[in-house]
């Protein structure tokens, strides 16, 4: 749980949460209801303007005025980096960090928001702790937050695309089972290493869903092929996690978003790799699907996002920071 985020009067009276993701020329949103039922709604926009009068319709068409929203980030919104964790309490990690990032930002200190999230504590014992610190303008998050409230939505938090997906494969997985995941958006993609609710590892690609899947078309599919660089990427980031965290090891690997191209992907990289490999089943977890048959990259972001409304009361995902939050209000 990020805490790039702000509680607002009227938390806990709806009986339907809702996560935004805007980005990218496209608009997408999630919404749960009490009883389990899920709507979404993911279209391109051209405009801002395009995506206030959208947001406002979807807003009044499925009854969601006022109801509590987490706006999640969609990668390259935002910088992710890792450094060695200050000495402080957990509540006085972000502030303690933001002056340690003002050299590896391109823009100036005061136009920023930082926040941390932490690494698993089990995973570093023996070594210097780590942190991951996100980095966002502040200016770029008050416009999402202003596209929420000016469609009659309240937002609450603002959270990231790597916690994102975390929750959505903590859905689909056994225990602590240690699972690897490879989400795709049409230009960039992303690899994680999780486990239950701890996320161990980010891998970022510099290529997406486009590029595989046309490089798919022309080859024929199939590992030694087309998919071999996606595996390869996928072994080094395996065989990272395994030297430098030597917990349990990778047991399989969830692809998203879901689709019949996707899913030949899972097999081709998972024979690549030696693992069961399946695209993520938002049907199974979710039976009551109204809205999109198929979930598309944005929209599977905005599904990540609204799931935090479960985890809201623990704490131990993440940190909570009143400057951010008042920042990012004002």
């Amino acid at each position: 749980m990020m805490g790039l985020h702000r509680l607002l009067p009227g938390w806990g009276r709806a009986n339907k949460t809702v996560s935004l993701c805007q980005g990218d020329g496209h608009l997408a949103l999630a919404a749960l209801s009490a009883d389990g039922q899920l709507h979404t709604e993911s279209t391109p926009i051209a405009s801002r303007a395009e995506a206030a009068v959208l947001l406002t319709r979807w807003v009044e068409q499925q009854g969601l005025r006022r109801a509590p929203a987490v706006i999640t980030l969609e990668p390259g919104s935002y910088s992710l980096m890792q450094m060695e964790r200050p000495a402080v309490e957990t509540g006085e990690l972000a502030a303690a960090v933001r002056w340690r990032v003002r050299d590896l930002i391109d823009f100036p200190l005061d136009e920023a928001i930082t926040d941390v999230f932490e690494l698993p504590a089990h995973a570093q014992r023996g070594r210097t702790p780590m942190i991951n610190v996100v980095v966002a303008r502040a200016e770029a998050l008050r416009d999402q937050v202003a596209l929420a409230e000016s469609a009659g939505l309240a937002p609450w938090k603002i959270d990231v695309a790597e916690l994102a997906l975390r929750n959505l494969v903590e859905r689909q997985t056994q225990g602590n089972e240690t699972v690897a995941s490879l989400f795709l958006m049409p230009q960039r993609g992303m690899i994680q290493i999780t486990r239950a609710d701890s996320l161990y590892l980010t891998r970022v690609l510099e290529y997406g869903s486009e590029a595989v899947i046309s490089a798919a078309r022309e080859g024929g599919g199939g590992f030694g092929g087309p998919y071999d660089r996606v595996a390869l990427e996928l072994q080094r980031t395996m065989d990272y996690y395994d030297s430098h965290f030597g917990t349990a090891p990778v047991k399989r690997l969830i692809i998203m978003p879901p689709g019949e191209e996707m899913a030949a992907l899972a097999a081709g990289v998972g024979e690549g790799v030696g693992l069961p490999a399946g695209i993520l089943d938002v049907a199974g977890l979710f039976p009551r699907v109204a809205g999109q048959a198929a979930l598309d990259a944005h929209a599977l972001l905005a599904l990540g996002g609204v799931l935090n409304e479960h985890t809201r009361a623990r704490p131990d995902k993440g940190t909570q920071t009143e400057a951010a939050s008042a920042e990012v209000g004002r």
